[in-house]
């Protein structure tokens, strides 16, 4: 049961993760010059989302190939 609501690839490749709905709510407050909620504070979740190692995979009907660098500063 976990791994199904955990893991859906198909939301997963479209951009629509759990980590992408985090990264929209902390990027609504920077934005809104609010406060961060305590979760993004919290060093747990820093370590969780300091990606080193990009490796995005996104699905193209064109046939093109979308790059992105580094995450982080200190990845690749």
């Amino acid at each position: 049961r976990c791994a199904q609501v955990c893991v859906n690839p198909p939301q997963v490749l479209s951009g629509e993760g759990a980590e992408r709905h985090l990264q929209r709510l902390r990027q609504a407050a920077l934005a809104a010059g609010e406060p961060l909620p305590e979760i993004f504070l919290d060093p747990t979740y820093a370590q969780a989302t300091h990606f080193r190692l990009c490796t995005l995979q996104v699905r193209s009907r064109e046939g093109s190939w979308p790059l992105r660098g580094p995450l982080v500063p200190d990845g690749y």
